[in-house]
């Protein structure tokens, strides 16, 4: 396992990021060609020093211990704002005005930008890890994941992006109080270049807008909207897991295996 941190600018919004990547036992030694997971919050899942509250999905330990039971694919977390707004902004495809009841942080109205951030991804940070690492490039191999807001995007990302993205993780995504924007994207686009989705929920989740309820609510509607679209317990995946709370240190539980649940035929 090697990690490495990169700088770029996000070309859309002329913003700096870091960006990591981190390559699997084996591959500097090799020949052989892996499938790549795209992050989103990349500064939350390798190690605590790197994460905003110095508390990380550990997942550099996690694989350094039991790599033999894990899939082997090269990893690109994509370090978030550190504000939380702009962070919601960079993360939502959507805009949408809010009623925001009163002791919320929330903006009242977004104008997301998350549809330039997929574009930025798919067009240009992509073709770089590909020109760069022994990836399988198409789309078939390629997912995309993230947890909370960064979830919405990830869906929205592997949906828009049929090209692009094939798999998608998401824990604790906050959908609910998108659903009804996400809803309509979801009905524009064929589905059936999903190969692999994997969606969870923790019952004492809680985000700036999303409640507990809400978090659960929202992954069983668009689990059941996935259902209806015809996708069926071999290719997709919810669970609510009970008393864990929105923290990438809990999230990081769950990781390895929603990762080889996304990843279960390579």
């Amino acid at each position: 396992m090697e990690i490495r941190a990169f700088n770029t600018v996000i070309t859309p919004f002329q913003m700096e990021v870091t960006f990591r990547v981190m390559v699997p036992d084996g591959y500097e030694n090799g020949e052989r060609n892996y499938p790549v997971l795209y992050m989103n919050d990349g500064q939350d899942l390798f190690y605590d020093e790197d994460a905003i509250n110095g508390r990380s999905m550990r997942y550099a330990k996690y694989y350094s211990q039991y790599s033999r039971f894990l899939p082997q694919v090269i990893i690109v977390g994509i370090d978030c704002p550190m504000n939380n707004a702009m962070r919601t902004r960079q993360y939502t495809p959507y805009t949408k005005c809010f009623d925001v009841p009163e002791g919320k942080n929330f903006e009242r109205e977004i104008h997301g930008t998350g549809k330039e951030y997929v574009n930025w991804i798919a067009e240009e940070l992509k073709p770089w890890i590909d020109r760069n690492y022994r990836t399988m490039p198409q789309a078939r191999y390629t997912a995309l994941g993230g947890y909370s807001t960064g979830g919405l995007l990830s869906v929205y990302g592997v949906v828009t992006r049929p090209a692009v993205f094939s798999r998608l993780l998401v824990m604790s995504g906050a959908f609910y109080i998108w659903m009804d924007c996400l809803e309509d994207t979801l009905e524009q686009y064929d589905l059936n270049h999903l190969r692999y989705i994997y969606l969870d929920a923790g019952t004492e989740d809680q985000g700036r807008m999303t409640t507990r309820e809400q978090f659960v609510e929202g992954g069983q509607m668009l689990y059941e909207h996935f259902l209806s679209y015809g996708f069926n317990e071999d290719q997709l995946k919810f669970e609510v897991f009970e008393g864990m709370h929105h923290d990438p240190r809990e999230f990081g539980l769950r990781f390895p295996d929603a990762l080889r649940w996304i990843f279960k035929d390579i």
